[in-house]
């Protein structure tokens, strides 16, 4: 099974403020991170610039979001269908795969109550797709969607009183055996993998449905495009072999920030750089982990980019040792004459922390954890921003923070 969140920021804006229900909105900053169904009948989309979108619909409300909301709602779905399977991946906030065991047995009525549950518990509706495999269950899963707007003729203006929901989206269940000719119809780019430069190369053979890949010969889509002709045509009919992941391996921990104008003054990234270091390497401790390296990403006022890693001697979450790295590689890698408008670190590689015995410990060492420890607790009870390291003072003179954070310029992916 593939569960999707229906407008997931959009709707958990609309849900929070009743004000919004029924009324076209967006959410995001620059680019549109999420949109309603109401703004979607106008054109706009995902990914779409901003700017943009507000032409295609002029009554378009933009709001810069919560990221916090968001993952406290995520989190609530998956502990919903935790309870249904013992065999969950999660694919991002939003989106999720369940394996549903034999025992199951009517598993469409299963995912009715899924659905049921996640309108009943958070307001939030969700679309789902079932199939012998992930690609067929999500390609379901946006059949869900499509039929969900066909419902009500397509036109979600005439869908005008915010009181009454829009209709549930049908659970799609594709029979096994049948995923080849379910799939045909489709246009290509719905298979994984495929993107700009994929159908840039495929043009030439007029290739414009999954049908019409699946039937080239398999020396030609790998002469076309290698290993990736093949898993292509895999795909094309209706063969997945991935598996669920349900206990995925964090590769990375990494945090950013983006301003609007863009910042050159040097104490403030400075600053900055610190703070990320620090609510990095808070989750980094949490999750029990250490790193063994460090990455640094800059973003220039003219969208140029640039980043630079640096591997650790030892793998540690002390920050103080983090921030000092993250010092040093911001020194080692701004060098343009121009002001920033993103900056991130990446704790990677990471690692389980295990802690060697020693027989005559470093005091020093001793104190810094069990400091560390205690920040930790009181950040966890209190709120990250009620305790700060001096440095992050600054930062208090330009940008406005709550309990959690500072609010940056994209707060519904700041975390």
């Amino acid at each position: 099974m593939h569960l999707d969140i229906d407008a997931f920021f959009a709707s958990v804006e609309q849900r929070d403020d009743p004000s919004l229900r029924g009324r076209p909105i967006a959410v995001g900053t620059g680019v549109v991170a999420s949109c309603s169904y109401e703004a979607r009948c106008f054109g706009v989309r995902t990914a779409m610039r901003l700017s943009e979108a507000r032409k295609r619909c002029p009554s378009l409300l933009v709001l810069p979001g919560d990221y916090r909301r968001y993952e406290q709602a995520g989190r609530h779905v998956f502990a919903i269908c935790s309870d249904a399977s013992d065999r969950v991946e999660v694919a991002a906030l939003d989106d999720l795969y369940i394996r549903l065991s034999e025992e199951n047995g009517k598993t469409r009525r299963l995912g009715e109550t899924i659905r049921e549950q996640v309108g009943e518990e958070l307001k939030l509706s969700v679309s789902l797709g079932m199939g012998a495999n992930k690609l067929v269950a999500s390609v379901a899963t946006q059949e869900a969607k499509n039929r969900r707007l066909e419902s009500y003729g397509g036109n979600l203006r005439s869908w005008s009183n915010p009181d009454r929901p829009l209709p549930p989206s049908p659970v799609i269940m594709v029979a096994a055996g049948n995923e080849r000719d379910y799939l045909a119809p489709w246009p290509v780019d719905i298979l994984p993998g495929i993107g700009h430069v994929t159908l840039r190369k495929l043009a030439p053979l007029r290739l414009s449905t999954v049908g019409d890949l699946a039937s080239v010969p398999r020396a030609l889509m790998c002469g076309l495009l290698g290993k990736q002709g093949d898993r292509l045509l895999q795909y094309s009919r209706g063969l997945d072999d991935r598996p669920l992941e349900t206990d995925k391996t964090q590769l990375s921990i990494g945090r950013r920030a983006s301003f609007d104008p863009p910042v050159s003054n040097p104490e403030f990234l400075l600053a900055l750089t610190s703070h990320l270091v620090d609510r990095a390497a808070s989750w980094l401790r949490w999750k029990g982990q250490h790193a063994r390296g460090l990455k640094l990403f800059l973003r220039y006022g003219d969208q140029q980019s640039a980043e630079c890693h640096m591997p650790l001697s030892k793998a540690t979450d002390d920050e103080s040792l983090l921030r000092q790295a993250a010092h040093d590689l911001l020194g080692r890698t701004y060098k343009r004459r121009l002001p920033l408008r993103l900056l991130g670190v990446e704790l990677t590689p990471l690692q389980v922390a295990v802690e060697e015995p020693m027989l005559f410990p470093d005091p020093q060492m001793v104190r810094d954890h069990g400091i560390a420890t205690c920040k930790d607790q009181i950040r966890g009870r209190f709120g990250f921003t009620s305790l700060q390291n001096a440095s992050s003072l600054l930062l208090d003179k330009t940008l406005a923070k709550d309990r959690e954070n500072y609010r940056f310029r994209t707060p519904c992916l700041s975390r």
